[in-house]
């Protein structure tokens, strides 16, 4: 009777002990001796690579025959969804740029050097005066923070102006640049005292009735003095950037360039000082 080649035998323990001989070696040369089976194991690599592409090859004949069968009006569709995908994602880089500046500069009020004591109150401008002859801004704060009329105003970089109208949610600021607007101060260099009055510019300010012989020099500081209890001494207002002497007149042409954004600040501080609660803003009549 011939035996039935599709009958299972079982493997034999010597041939089981040979393989598990055979594959510790393997794994021993391998170890031991790298650049000898490197060369070999490449070659099988090599080998394998025309196995592999005829796998994949349905795989990637499937995908390029989609692609051929795409319609056109199907490709405008799909380049529309991108478009519209990447200007939403340029509109919330945007909104993330605008973010981080507003960070920035919200540091920078927390952070400044000018406010060294005292209470002090974070508002953002919300507004600006109907009068265009007027530099009147409205800020988020009012009666409900406890703001009063003559409180000063400024941003990280100086004074921007004081309160004339509080209203329980908002506050009507008058800014250094009002041509009714004036303010006390002292020149950093010499330490003499001066009015700075606004122009109607808001880059530009006003020195008034100061000597032609007074030694002011181009870019000297000017801070505010405190005279009047109107504003706190020590708080810059701005640098001289012009000084004009007439040999006919009494008195020099001196311009002020704000160091504060009058036109562009978005966050503004408001301080708290007991002595200028009521107080209403000086102002050159």
């Amino acid at each position: 009777m011939q035996p039935n080649l599709f009958s299972r035998q079982p493997p034999s323990f010597r041939a089981f002990i040979i393989a598990v001989f055979t594959c510790f070696v393997v794994l021993f040369v391998d170890w031991r001796f790298p650049y000898v089976v490197k060369p070999a194991r490449d070659v099988l690599y090599a080998a394998y690579n025309p196995i592999y592409a005829l796998a994949s090859y349905p795989v990637l004949s499937k995908e390029w025959l989609n692609q051929q069968t795409k319609s056109e009006a199907q490709l405008r569709r799909e380049n529309t969804a991108m478009q519209a995908e990447l200007l939403q994602a340029q509109v919330r880089l945007q909104k993330l740029s605008e973010l981080s500046a507003e960070n920035t500069r919200l540091r920078g009020l927390l952070d400044t050097p000018l406010i060294i004591d005292g209470r002090m109150e974070i508002a953002e401008v919300i507004g600006t005066d109907a009068d265009p002859l007027r530099h009147i801004i409205v800020i988020n704060r009012g009666a409900t923070s406890h703001l009063k009329a003559g409180q000063t105003v400024l941003d990280d970089k100086g004074i921007m102006g004081q309160i004339i109208n509080v209203y329980p949610h908002s506050s009507r600021v008058l800014l250094l640049s009002d041509k009714e607007h004036s303010i006390s101060v002292r020149l950093e260099r010499s330490g003499m005292r001066a009015i700075v009055s606004g122009t109607g510019d808001y880059g530009r300010l006003e020195m008034k009735y100061v000597p032609t012989s007074a030694n002011i020099k181009i870019g000297e500081k000017v801070f505010s003095s405190g005279l009047g209890q109107h504003f706190p001494a020590g708080y810059l207002v701005g640098t001289v950037s012009k000084v004009l002497r007439h040999n006919s007149g009494e008195f020099a042409s001196i311009e002020v360039t704000p160091t504060a954004q009058l036109a562009g600040g978005h966050h503004v501080v408001v301080l708290f000082s007991d002595s200028l609660a009521g107080e209403q803003p000086y102002v050159d009549r």
